[in-house]
């Protein structure tokens, strides 16, 4: 609703109207800022902002000195951009409170989880896994019992390296330090590469991890316009790193959360190269790579020539996040990298490093992909099926390329923060847009979790979350 959005967009929403209706005619000179200060009681900066959405949308043309007109040739407002336009500015993070307020629901167990983004343990084969443990723990008692070095075991790491071999530019054990789960990988990078009051490039729509860290970390966020199927904008990005604005970029290439992406290979080594050419490390977060539903997805680390990218990743998404297990190939970073780990938690557990190599020295973990990969395929579809069918109509449902995410998109004046509040006390809980932004974007969007099977339950869920989606 407009009163919940930023107030420029708000302005910058009413001011397109009026240039599309006429009332301000091409080549016109527009009130100054101190004019449409005064109209729309608000500051100067706020419609300085204004402006600078405006000409990111291509309605007008600031001339120095002379003022601002409405541009020669407006945007049809019948085809709709598939790359948003806003201006880059770095914004300070603060979601922390509000990200943890939508996430506290998950752990009542008697909602329909339709929130956190999980694959259920109903398509995981947690027999075999915990039988496989037990055999581990007993055979390797003394290895379970003993710090393990911080690069890890090295049964884990060798097959890690091995599953690397096909990349152009494979991954030697000696590169990977493991992790307590892909969160520490990230955070360690970003330690590595940023300090407190850096700027870092991040995707948006973004994982909202990814916000959080940085908020937490005390690091700015610059968001990049980034396209549903094909990826990050990489003009965007490399203007932003032509300007110096960024010491990092954090990203993913592979099912990226929430909008279920895989950018093509070549955009991958364009990725890769703008920020060889430029030194702006790259921190690729892969948690998802696993996932993608056909083919073999390689990620940006696979073309990393120059040691430039951090590869972070885990099997918290695609076998068990108990585990909390996972790794960091840091590339040219990896000795300021290791004295992090050593400072933050010494070493990662020995017992789940055992388990995961025997499960990949025994090929058995690939057989699981394959499984994983066809049930989340099947469940998403199923999902965005429902939620065409009963969500008001104009809502919008992207087809993810891997993943158990959809990223759902409401018409434009309802507010899924008022849905997650509605939806809450109807026993259903769903993941709010507004938390995958640095900038308090995506309000009308929402994140669902396509993770478990189809029950009717679900389904009466879905259908329901569409019945209260349509009455906002």
């Amino acid at each position: 609703m407009a009163h919940d959005l930023f107030l420029y967009e708000s302005i910058s929403a009413r001011l397109r109207s009026h240039i599309r209706q006429g009332s301000y005619q091409a080549g016109e000179r527009l009130p100054s800022t101190r004019t449409l200060s005064r109209l729309f009681q608000v500051s100067v900066n706020t419609v300085t902002q204004c402006f600078r959405q405006l000409e990111a949308d291509g309605f007008i043309e600031v001339r120095p000195r002379s003022g601002v007109f409405v541009a020669d040739e407006v945007p049809d407002s019948r085809k709709l951009p598939e790359l948003p336009h806003f201006p880059l500015l770095p914004v300070e993070v603060s979601l922390s409170e509000e990200i943890l307020h939508y996430m506290e629901p998950h752990r009542q167990l008697e909602l329909a989880h339709l929130g956190i983004a999980l694959p259920s343990p109903d398509i995981m084969p947690i027999d075999r896994v915990l039988r496989t443990f037990r055999d581990v723990t007993r055979k390797h008692a003394r290895d379970t019992w003993d710090y393990m070095h911080p690069h890890g075991h090295e049964r884990f790491t060798h097959q890690l390296s091995r599953r690397s071999l096909k990349y152009p530019v494979p991954i030697t054990t000696e590169d990977i330090i493991v992790t307590n789960g892909c969160m520490e990988a990230i955070e360690l990078a970003l330690r590595t590469v940023t300090q407190r009051g850096d700027t870092v490039a991040v995707e948006t729509p973004a994982y909202y991890g990814s916000l959080l860290a940085l908020d937490v970390m005390q690091r700015r966020a610059l968001e990049i316009p980034t396209h549903y199927r094909d990826g990050v904008c990489l003009y965007s990005l490399e203007q932003a790193f032509k300007r110096g604005q960024v010491r990092a970029c954090l990203l993913s290439t592979n099912a990226q959360n929430p909008l279920g992406f895989t950018m093509s290979p070549e955009r991958k080594r364009k990725l890769v190269q703008l920020s060889t050419t430029y030194g702006v490390p790259i921190i690729e977060n892969d948690i998802w790579g696993d996932t993608v539903y056909e083919g073999e997805a390689l990620p940006a680390k696979a073309y990393d020539e120059a040691g430039m990218v951090i590869y972070c990743n885990s099997f918290s998404k695609s076998l068990m996040p108990g585990l909390r297990l996972g790794w960091v190939a840091p590339g040219r970073f990896h000795h300021r990298l290791r004295e992090l780990k050593q400072i933050s938690s010494i070493t990662t557990a020995s017992a789940p490093q055992l388990l995961m190599g025997r499960l990949m020295e025994s090929g058995f973990y690939a057989q699981h992909i394959q499984h994983l990969r066809r049930e989340l395929a099947k469940q998403t579809r199923e999902t965005a099926d429902l939620v065409l069918e009963g969500f008001p109509a104009g809502t919008r449902v992207d087809s993810p390329t891997g993943g158990c995410v959809l990223w759902v998109g409401l018409p434009y004046r309802m507010d899924s923060r008022i849905l997650f509040d509605q939806a809450l006390a109807a026993g259903i809980h769903t993941f709010p847009g507004s938390v995958f932004s640095a900038g308090s974007r995506h309000h009308n969007y929402l994140r669902l979790n396509a993770g478990s099977p189809v029950t009717e339950r679900i389904k009466a869920a879905i259908l329901q979350l569409g019945e209260l989606a349509t009455k906002l």
